[in-house]
């Protein structure tokens, strides 16, 4: 192998495979980059700011309203209809709330079908217990679920949940049947945010995966309360026991993977970009740069979608105003965005050959 080739390789292996697929936006980068405004890439809905769990390592929880707070149905008709004039055709789906407990639900997801999107939806999965016609309506327009299960018996999965009226065993059998009806359309993930109340559990994470046939699994270390996190002899044992597991699934049809917690010493210090294409609509119509807002809702916000509706606020001279505002000081360290700042500079710098294929 030549020095050159060797140089090569070891420039594409420092990107997170996970963000690769910003190069397709690639266009709207050099937008950024100059300072214009483009149209996004995918736009999330935190749909309700309701939850019928109350997990004690929630960073919303103090957030959470009750079951009347959420994004009228024929609200999100007209914002479906004006991204989709703009052609925006991805919705990410979470929360704020728990998306699956919309008191319209599955008219929710009849909209998406209706409009031409593609959804990706983070969710506690246990909206599709005991509501059948939901599973089918969900996998007719994902691209994928992530369901974060974060415990493996009823015991473990009511504590970590914050609730004692749930079951393991009655998502288990949901998640059974989401599985198979999704076949190769839609892909179904699960994660488990690994602490203090369920780290023991970190260790069935991959068989149960492999039992229930979904493809890929997420483990992540819980970055705060303090109190739930766990001590950092604790953290690389069950990190080495995770690893040798992952490392004995790989090459199987279950992609498993170890991402970092929200939690470090060091504080981002650049602007994130990514605010340009990935915004998010809140539950009362709140248009806000990014899905980290909570403790920063004032600086956050471009306007409300019942004023004028989404494009007159993304458009606005406001919303370079809001960008150049924001201090990455009050940003989440190891945010998942950060991941696409290696991209963005390759984008930058390779830009002039792209479309020489």
């Amino acid at each position: 192998m030549t020095e050159d080739k060797i140089n090569q390789d070891s420039e594409y292996r420092k990107y997170d495979s996970s963000a690769i697929q910003l190069i397709s936006a690639w266009p709207k980068v050099l937008q950024i980059l100059n300072r214009e405004i483009p149209v996004p890439e995918v736009v999330e809905i935190f749909p309700t700011n309701y939850c019928n769990f109350a997990c004690p390592h929630c960073r919303f929880q103090e957030e959470h309203g009750n079951e009347s707070q959420h994004l009228d149905i024929n609200t999100l008709k007209k914002l479906l209809i004006e991204l989709s004039e703009r052609d925006v055709h991805a919705i990410e789906l979470s929360g704020g709330g728990e998306p699956l407990v919309h008191p319209d639900v599955n008219r929710m997801f009849e909209q998406f079908f209706e409009h031409n999107f593609k959804v990706g939806t983070i969710t506690n999965g246990y909206g599709f217990v005991d509501n059948i016609p939901l599973v089918d309506r969900v996998v007719q327009v994902s691209d994928w679920v992530r369901i974060s299960v974060d415990g493996f018996s009823d015991e473990t999965y009511r504590r970590v949940h914050g609730n004692r009226d749930i079951s393991y065993r009655a998502l288990r059998e949901s998640i059974s049947e989401l599985v198979s009806k999704a076949g190769e359309t839609s892909k179904i993930g699960l994660k488990i945010l690994v602490s203090k109340l369920n780290y023991e559990d970190a260790y069935l994470a991959i068989n149960e995966a492999r039992e229930l046939g979904v493809d890929y699994l997420q483990f992540k270390f819980l970055g705060f309360p303090q109190h739930l996190v766990l001590g950092e002899q604790e953290t690389k044992n069950v990190t080495k026991g995770i690893k040798k597991q992952i490392s004995e699934a790989s090459g199987q049809e279950l992609l498993a993977e170890l991402v970092p917690a929200y939690k470090g010493k060091t504080k981002p210090t650049q602007k994130c970009l990514m605010t340009f294409l990935h915004p998010v609509v809140d539950w009362d119509g709140e248009i806000y740069v990014c899905a980290f807002f909570e403790h920063r809702k004032k600086e956050h916000s471009l306007g409300n979608i019942h004023e004028g509706g989404f494009f007159t606020h993304w458009d606005s001279p406001r919303h370079l105003q809001v960008f150049d505002s924001i201090d990455p000081a009050t940003c989440v360290p190891k945010c998942p965005m950060l991941r696409y700042n290696p991209v963005i500079d390759f984008i930058k710098s390779d830009n002039y050959r792209f479309r020489y294929i």
